[in-house]
């Protein structure tokens, strides 16, 4: 059995600029209508799931309401909670003279947590607790996941089967607002499942 999975990332958020975690900051019109255009274009959209954060949910709600599917909101897919950085521009945290700052996390968020933020241990211990629920109940539905660019990340690297630590991919992969990655998931006889995400 194969079941079809298209991540999705939110559209432009109305201020661009800021490091944008659990901060609830809605996605522009433009934004939206660029994602649900990209829900659109995904082949037998059956079954939708959700990030709460609104920049996320507005636009997989509106069209759940216009196919007449039901929208799974999952909290386990919003993004990174960035602490006391959250929300702040960019410009402000390269200025900030804290420790740790904005570089130390980039270049080792296993090592560097967000001052009370959410260590990377727990984004990837929930994030792998999500796909890992996903894929014991295999479907043949084709799901969208409307969700985030550092959840679609991370869940790379279990694709990808990246040991557990490894944090390359994060600085050194870039997904654009309302961009789309596809994952075909084979289910062998054992009922294993094989992600292949599809460029």
């Amino acid at each position: 059995m194969q079941q079809t999975l298209y991540f999705i990332r939110h559209g432009e958020p109305l201020e661009t600029g800021r490091l944008l975690g659990r901060t609830d900051m809605p996605a522009s019109v433009s934004g939206n209508e660029q994602v649900y255009a990209q829900l659109q274009a995904c082949d037998a959209i059956s079954q939708v799931i959700s990030s709460p954060l609104q920049r996320c949910q507005t636009v997989a709600r509106a069209f759940c309401e216009s196919t007449g599917l039901t929208l799974q909101v999952d909290p386990r897919l919003s993004e990174m909670d960035f602490g006391d950085w959250d929300g702040q521009s960019y410009e402000v945290l390269w200025q900030s003279t804290q420790s740790p700052g904005i570089g130390d996390f980039w270049q080792s968020p296993w090592q560097h947590t967000p001052p009370n933020g959410e260590p990377m241990s727990v984004f990837h211990m929930r994030l792998s607790d999500w796909w890992q629920q996903l894929i014991t109940t295999p479907s043949p539905q084709n799901t969208a996941i409307v969700t985030h660019a550092g959840v679609i990340k991370q869940l790379l690297a279990t694709w990808l089967g990246l040991p557990e630590g490894f944090d390359t991919h994060l600085s050194r992969l870039e997904i654009g607002y309302a961009k789309v990655i596809k994952v075909n998931v084979f289910y062998d006889d054992t009922g294993r499942a094989w992600p292949k995400v599809v460029f």
